[in-house]
């Protein structure tokens, strides 16, 4: 996989409430090995990662840090690849969001655009009772401030019955996010979905005609209506909408394990729920639906409710 952060631009955007305002939530939650359909903010152990069924207690043992390996940097809005030697792990907690572990032992980890510097701690409990504490230094960045002013009045404030309209549909594709397939699909590196100037970036802070805008939570790219949308890497389709407010038409590729990219202001979908595809598959075209200042696509990842910075994970832009 690469890392990196690269340089900053402003242009062709999303804009509304449903397209930079979501706030993410920073519960603690605790390991599951189980698969599930859909999976709660803060969620129990699965029964072979918290069994205490054992006729003696087992000592308190600290475990060789071998044990876990670690695939990546630890940075505001990035993404870890983890894997442990023993996937049948008693217990794990980690501040900020659930742990799906495959039969491998692979799982990610993700930080909050606001992680703290210091106190994102992970703690494994293995079978033969041993734990592993790792502790992380989460490097901070600064995030760039986006005003834009002359906006319809329409780009800026939702009406009633559109608010309604949003709330609905979003809480369907928030429990789309929820739900995980145990299986890793994402084995290989990252690629760009579709080739573009990138005009807006994860975690901008915008205002909108002098109003707070919220966060923009995604990488947008300034491309011609029609141009290909591809899988940046392998994953199943498991949501498709159309028209939603302020994003227009959206398609959701699930990565497995919790991590899902969500792909909004399509034109068109050339994939359908279900599909099984590989980095590089075509899924969809690149729109101007929803409320947008022109065609571009929009990327942006979760996992779970951690808003995850996409371009961390690709090679800067062609």
């Amino acid at each position: 996989m690469r890392w990196g952060l690269v340089g900053s631009c402003v242009g062709v955007l999303c804009l509304g409430a449903g397209c930079g305002s979501e706030s993410a939530p920073t519960p603690t939650a605790t390991a599951t090995a189980q698969p599930a359909t859909t999976a709660s903010a803060t969620t129990s152990a699965a029964p072979e990662a918290t069994a205490t069924g054992s006729a003696e207690p087992l000592k308190s043992v600290t475990a060789d840090p071998s044990r876990l390996k670690i695939e990546g940097k630890a940075v505001q809005g990035g993404l870890l690849r983890a894997k442990l030697d023993d996937a049948k792990t008693r217990k794990i907690t980690f501040p900020g969001h659930r742990v799906i572990i495959s039969p491998e032992g692979e799982f990610w980890i993700a930080f909050f655009r606001n992680a703290p510097p210091k106190g994102e701690k992970i703690t494994v409990v293995f079978p033969d009772g041993q734990i592993l504490e790792r502790a992380f230094a989460v490097d901070g960045r600064t995030f760039e401030k986006e005003k834009i002013d002359g906006l319809p009045e329409s780009f800026v404030k939702m009406d009633p019955k559109t608010k309604v309209e949003h709330a609905k549909i979003h809480a369907r594709i928030d429990q789309v996010r929820m739900g995980y397939d145990k299986t890793l699909h994402c084995q290989g590196d990252w690629a760009w979905p579709t080739k573009g100037k990138i005009t807006s970036r994860y975690g901008y802070e915008r205002t909108l005609n002098g109003t707070d805008g919220g966060i923009h939570w995604g990488v947008d790219i300034a491309a011609p209506v029609g141009a290909p949308v591809k899988a940046p890497c392998a994953g199943k389709v498991v949501a498709i909408e159309k028209d939603v407010p302020l994003a227009g038409h959206t398609l959701i590729l699930d990565h497995g394990q919790g991590l899902t990219s969500t792909f909004i202001h399509l034109s068109a979908f050339t994939a359908k729920v279900g599909d099984m595809v590989k980095t590089g598959d075509v899924i969809a075209a690149v729109g101007n639906t929803g409320r947008s200042t022109g065609p571009h696509l929009d990327w942006r990842m979760n996992l779970f409710e951690v808003r995850v910075d996409p371009e961390l994970l690709v090679p800067p832009m062609p």
